[in-house]
């Protein structure tokens, strides 16, 4: 057989028999991962786990959240993948779903035994889920959702837009500079006061399917847990982030910042926000007075930007502080002798490269002016100082 064409006429006159077909299909024996699953469809598993109630019917104010809301329209959801970053090739094989129910809080998970069930899964997650209903998330904004659009456009499938309530960013403006990192791990230790046992960690997730995949089911058992329970966290995190909103303070985790409080207050409600930048200059978190000085310097309130300047002052050198007041010292009372003199000392402060710099900018800019006047007007300009 010389040919391609003479390849496929010897074929034709001699097909392959049932035999050897058969042969080349390989069937997985149809076991459940575990207690409580059942079949959906083909290579598509689905479980519901009851946990106690974890939110109130509703909340009528809103901190975090876009709007008062009632619980039961929130979804939260949190997908494990076969890869830790984005692109096309990341697939979602465990979805979680939760939802405060009646009387309980409800976990429904959507597991994927082999790709040829992704379709099934999608199919399946977009009956679990209403068109408007808001996601909760973690992280979610820029990768659970993301890896789901993807996947429904792959498949040639209408995605969903439904709107996304990711916690990871309140949570970096509350607790900025107080812990190590904002994982969900972390967040739970320190807020919530929450340390799991035999917790198998979420990087571990993609290797566990694949050795599914290839016939060891064993891992995957603690991808099935870690997926519960951060969906739990992900309601306990927002409930006491709402109940933050109301002043009441975590009973046993980390409380967030004066300053945290104040910047997620800033967009939703200003005069809580300078509340909380007053009660942080009280308390002495010194960027809560620096915030809080710009504010009243953009009100045209001079005098008492100035009054907490010169406390962040008191006893010992602030940068940003010292800065202002130079300015102060040049712009307003064009004292450009004493603004130079106000500025003597600071480059002795452990600064950055920026602020070395901004530093000799405005050190040369106020001797440009002070070169321009003469010898008696220097003498005799305005001696007031703040």
């Amino acid at each position: 057989m010389s040919s391609l064409s003479d390849r496929l006429a010897f074929l034709r006159r001699h097909p392959p028999r049932a035999s050897e077909t058969q042969s080349l299909t390989v069937k997985r024996p149809i076991i459940p991962p575990g207690p409580g699953w059942r079949t959906a469809s083909e290579a598509l598993w689905e479980r519901r786990i009851e946990y106690p109630a974890l939110l109130p019917a509703s909340f009528d104010d809103s901190f975090v959240l876009p709007h008062p809301i009632q619980s039961k329209e929130l979804i939260f959801y949190d997908l494990e993948t076969t890869g830790l970053s984005g692109g096309a090739g990341n697939i979602a094989f465990l979805v979680g779903l939760g939802r405060q129910m009646e009387s309980h809080f409800e976990v429904t998970q959507l597991f994927l035994e082999d790709y040829a069930g992704e379709e099934s899964m999608l199919l399946r997650y977009a009956q679990l889920v209403d068109e408007g209903q808001p996601q909760v998330s973690y992280n979610g904004k820029s990768f659970d959702s993301q890896v789901l659009r993807t996947r429904f456009l792959i498949n040639r499938m209408p995605s969903l837009n439904l709107p996304q309530i990711d916690l990871l960013y309140p949570a970096r403006r509350l607790w900025k500079s107080l812990l190590p990192d904002f994982s969900l791990s972390t967040l739970e230790k320190e807020v919530l006061g929450i340390s799991r046992t035999d917790d198998l960690p979420g990087r571990q997730a993609p290797d566990a399917w694949f050795e599914w995949l290839n016939g060891s089911r064993g891992r995957m058992v603690g991808v099935f847990r870690h997926n519960a329970e951060d969906i739990v966290s992900l309601a306990r995190l927002l409930n006491l982030m709402e109940d933050l909103g109301k002043g009441i303070q975590p009973p046993s985790g980390l409380a967030p910042s004066f300053l945290g409080m104040a910047r997620q207050w800033a967009s939703r409600n200003p005069a809580q926000s300078r509340h909380y930048l007053e009660a942080g200059w009280a308390n002495g978190e010194r960027p809560c007075a620096r915030i809080l000085a710009q504010e009243l310097r953009r009100e045209g309130n001079w005098d008492a930007a100035l009054r907490v300047w010169i406390s962040l002052n008191a006893h010992q050198r602030d940068f940003h502080a010292s800065i202002e007041i130079a300015k102060y010292l040049e712009h307003r009372l064009k004292n450009h002798r004493q603004a130079l003199m106000f500025l003597d000392g600071l480059e002795g402060l452990a600064l950055s490269q920026g602020q070395h710099d901004a530093l000799e900018y405005r050190r040369a800019r106020i001797k440009r002016k002070l070169a321009k006047k003469s010898p008696l007007r220097a003498r005799a300009g305005p001696a007031d100082t703040p």
